[in-house]
């Protein structure tokens, strides 16, 4: 008899036990590096007016770096081709940056049910893929918050779940008069650091001082002491290809 093509819910199913069975771990949160001597600096909440600063100074320094990003956060809708969004997430992916998933508007998902969390998870997907033709594999949840049935949604939907193992703390000390303590946070971690220690780093691009002040102290503080500033998929040992998917 002749063999009955597989349908497209058999192919999804199968790619997605691929994915599963990969390095990268789903349904669990990841809070560090498995590549030692990186920093993987992330960016949360964006993409907002100080990003393309924020990525001027990655370029500068032949830096790669992750922005888990929001569909609609502190701006416009970001599929909106009126505004300047398109154009930095594209921006992102052509300099060689991870962008991943932070949700469509920063809901906590433990504080909401299931319905609300596949809405934030399918609509920024959709939005993505309008911009890029292909959308993340890798989430953020916002506030640090997933616990057991959030992680098995994710896990569903073929997500990494990722956190942080070095919180600059950028968001509380977020003026001229105290981004100082955010710089003393990262360089504290690096300076108690070895060779081999990593480096999984949140920080936020929607902060003028993170922008103009903390972003160029990280980075010239990882090039003093000899890392590699790298994105999340690399810190993990993934490669580009499973960054992303289109269906």
């Amino acid at each position: 008899m002749p063999e009955v093509p597989a349908s497209p819910e058999q192919v999804h199913a199968t790619e997605l036990a691929d994915r599963i069975s990969g390095l990268v771990p789903y349904g669990s949160i990841i809070e560090h590096c498995t590549i030692r001597g990186v920093v993987a600096l992330t960016f949360d909440d964006g993409p907002y007016k100080y990003t393309n600063d924020v990525l001027d100074l990655l370029d500068e320094h032949n830096a790669t770096a992750t922005f888990f990003v929001n569909g609609h956060n502190w701006v416009d809708e970001i599929d909106d081709q009126s505004t300047p969004w398109p154009a930095t997430l594209r921006r992102m992916v052509r300099s060689g940056h991870q962008v991943g998933s932070h949700g469509w508007s920063h809901v906590d998902m433990m504080n909401t049910d299931s319905q609300s969390r596949n809405h934030q998870i399918r609509r920024l997907e959709s939005a993505l893929l309008s911009i890029l033709g292909e959308y993340p594999t890798y989430f953020r949840p916002p506030y640090a918050s997933c616990e057991p049935e959030c992680l098995a949604e994710l896990e569903g939907m073929g997500y990494h779940v990722v956190n942080f193992d070095l919180d600059t703390k950028d968001y509380e000390h977020n003026q001229p008069d105290t981004v100082r303590t955010a710089q003393n946070i990262f360089a504290d971690a690096l300076d108690s650091g070895t060779p081999r220690s990593s480096f999984l780093v949140l920080s936020h691009d929607v902060h003028k001082t993170t922008a103009k002040s903390l972003v160029p102290f990280m980075l010239q503080k990882i090039r003093h002491r000899r890392y590699k500033a790298v994105t999340v998929g690399e810190c993990l040992g993934d490669a580009p290809e499973n960054w992303y998917r289109v269906s």
